[in-house]
């Protein structure tokens, strides 16, 4: 019995440490994160489309002096990252390459995504600027004609 015992503890001690590994650090805003990639801000923006998450979407398009959300009316911003979800809405999408803006090689960078709806497959420019003052990649410019036409 005592065996027994000993082996429940240590199934229990190992269940919490598996448990406390997994469990993930509540994440800071979006505007406090540094050096988040740029690829990772066009993922996490596809994502935030699919889900109709207005507040990530705004938070992660902008310009060099920092993202929509905190300088945008919310409504405006709404309104906008509401009509993009519409247009980019997808099934599945590919980042295929990443290419210089010429004049603005320190500050910005374009990237072609492959997306895929329903209906079509296309490729969309992607302009990422990096701001000013806290370093993050914010989308600054969507190339939707290709998916509008």
């Amino acid at each position: 019995m005592r065996m027994t015992t000993a082996l429940d503890a240590r199934l229990l001690i190992a269940s919490l440490a598996l448990l406390s590994a997994c469990a993930s650090p509540p994440r800071p805003p979006l505007t406090q994160q540094a050096g988040v990639a740029p690829t990772m801000t066009i993922e996490r923006f596809l994502r935030a489309v699919n889900e109709n998450d207005l507040d990530t979407m705004s938070g992660l398009f902008g310009t060099r002096d920092g993202a929509i959300d905190q300088s945008w009316p919310r409504e405006e911003s709404d309104a906008r990252m509401f009509l993009l979800a519409s247009i980019l809405r997808h099934s599945d999408y590919s980042i295929l390459s990443e290419q210089i803006v010429p004049g603005r090689r320190e500050e910005a960078t374009q990237f072609l995504v492959s997306i895929s709806t329903s209906e079509q497959q296309v490729t969309v420019p992607f302009t990422l600027v990096r701001t000013s003052e806290h370093q993050h990649w914010l989308i600054e410019q969507i190339g939707i004609e290709s998916v509008t036409r």
